[in-house]
């Protein structure tokens, strides 16, 4: 299994070398896209818990301390909020990768058989 790509983390201080959100602006991006991808972002698997918050590089809020992955990326709590709030555009690969997801599990029809014949476990 290959390592999960980070992405959404931005240049700091002591990170210049990191992208600049400012840069990945695009207004013009399509509402329902951006959406999708927004709620993608916000419905991972929480894998990390940091103890200080991080501070969004474009508006100063604060942007929690969790990170989230899936079996690819993993990214800061924050990176929702860079995307709806400021119409951050991520790369193509994964805008396209959190539009996929979201559309196989949209496609999975729910059942209720299993829960509903499920036997409770005695108490311990």
């Amino acid at each position: 299994m290959e390592p999960r790509r980070l992405i959404g983390y931005w240049r700091n201080d002591e990170h210049p070398e990191y992208p600049d959100p400012a840069d990945w602006v695009d207004d013009s991006w399509d509402a329902d896209e951006r959406h999708m991808v927004w709620a993608y972002l916000s419905s991972g698997t929480m894998v990390v818990a940091y103890m200080g918050l991080s501070p969004c590089r474009i508006c100063g809020k604060n942007n929690g301390a969790l990170e989230f992955a899936d079996d690819v990326y993993q990214w800061p709590e924050g990176l929702a909020h860079y995307v709806y709030d400021h119409a951050i555009r991520l790369p193509e690969e994964v805008v396209r990768h959190a539009v996929a997801r979201l559309d196989l599990l949209e496609g999975v029809r729910p059942n209720l058989d299993w829960w509903i014949n499920a036997t409770r476990q005695p108490d311990f």
